[in-house]
C-alpha cells in the first residue's frame, strides 16, 4: 500500500477516502494521489480537435481543471498529518480514467468513498464503484464514513473455503498485518446448504490451517443469502472491515450472477477490501 489512488470529487465520501488514504499512507510510507475526473462528453460534428473535442471547448475543459487544483490546495492543507496528496485532473469516464490512472502510475491501492446503488440503477447499471471493484488490477477499499488505520481491529473474511485462493488469502493475511487485525472467516449457511454447523466449521478450521492463519476465528451464519449473511454479522463485530474476492463479472455475465462483494459493498456501512481474483473475466 505505498501508491494509493483517490477518485475525487470534493464530496464528503471523498474527503472520508482522502483522509483513510492518507493515514495509510502515513503508516505505510507510502504516497496518495488524487484524481478529479471531468466527465465531458465529446462533440461529434465538424471542427474536432485530435481527441474528438470541439476546438472551441478547449479553453473551457481547461478552467475546470484549473479551478479544482487550487481548491485541492485548500483540502490538502486542511489534512492532518504529513501525508501532502498529489493532484491530478483528467476527463472521460470516471471508472475508465481510473484504470487508466492507475496503470500510468502503478497504483498497488484504490481507495473510494461510496454511497452504493439500489434498486434498478444497482441491477442495471450499477454505481462507478461498481465497475471499478470489478476490473481494478489492484485491491480497492470502499469506505462509508470517516476511518483511521488505528479504527480498523476487526477483518471479516466471508468464504466458501475453496481451493485455490493462495493469492487472495496472502494479500488478506497481509492486510491483517498492516492494520494488526483479527481475522473472522465466515461461512454464510444459506437454505439450500445440507451441511450441518459442526461439519462446515471443520471446514473453516481446515481451511485456516491450509492457510496458516493466526489471530482468527471462525464463524457459521445463517441467513437467506449470502450477502444477508455477511451484512448481518458485520453488524455484530465493530470496527471492522469486510475484505472479499470478486470474480469481476461484466455484462450480461454480472446481470445473471452478479457479486456477492459488489452486493456487499452497496448495503454496509462497513469498510470493504475487494480483490479482483486471478484469472477473473474483465
Amino acid at each position: 500500500m505505498k501508491n494509493i489512488l483517490v477518485p475525487f470529487d470534493f464530496s464528503a465520501l471523498a474527503m472520508h477516502a482522502l483522509g483513510f488514504a492518507a493515514d495509510i499512507a502515513a503508516a505505510s510510507g507510502g504516497q496518495v494521489v488524487a484524481l478529479y475526473v471531468l466527465n465531458v462528453a465529446p462533440v461529434f460534428g465538424a471542427n474536432l480537435d485530435s481527441h474528438g473535442y470541439g476546438n472551441n471547448t478547449a479553453a473551457m475543459r481547461a478552467d475546470p481543471g484549473r479551478e479544482a487544483a487550487a481548491r485541492f490546495e485548500k483540502v490538502r492543507q486542511q489534512l492532518k498529518g504529513n501525508i501532502r496528496p498529489g493532484f491530478r485532473v483528467e476527463r472521460g469516464l470516471l471508472h475508465q480514467a481510473i484504470l487508466r490512472v492507475i496503470h500510468e502510475t502503478e497504483a498497488d491501492l484504490v481507495v473510494m468513498g461510496t454511497k452504493g446503488s439500489s434498486g434498478l440503477a444497482e441491477l442495471l447499471v450499477g454505481s462507478n464503484t461498481e465497475k471499478v471493484i470489478r476490473t481494478a488490477p489492484v485491491p480497492v477499499i470502499t469506505v462509508h464514513k470517516a476511518l483511521t488505520v488505528s479504527s480498523i481491529r476487526n477483518i471479516i473474511i466471508p468464504t466458501a473455503a475453496d481451493s485455490g485462493q493462495q493469492h487472495l488469502m496472502r494479500q488478506i493475511k497481509a492486510l491483517q498485518a498492516f492494520f494488526g487485525a483479527r481475522l473472522h472467516v465466515l461461512y454464510v449457511k444459506t437454505p439450500d446448504e445440507k451441511e450441518s454447523d459442526k461439519a462446515l466449521t471443520d471446514i473453516l478450521e481446515s481451511y485456516a490451517a491450509v492457510h496458516q492463519l493466526s489471530d482468527y476465528s471462525t464463524h457459521v451464519t445463517h441467513a437467506p443469502t449470502e450477502e444477508k449473511g455477511v451484512l448481518k454479522f458485520s453488524k455484530r463485530i465493530p470496527d471492522s472491515m469486510i475484505a472479499m474476492g470478486t470474480h469481476g463479472y461484466t455484462g450480461i455475465t454480472h446481470l445473471m450472477l452478479g457479486s456477492v462483494a459488489e452486493n456487499v459493498v452497496n448495503h454496509t456501512r462497513e469498510a470493504v477490501w475487494t480483490y479482483r481474483l486471478p484469472g477473473a473475466r474483465s
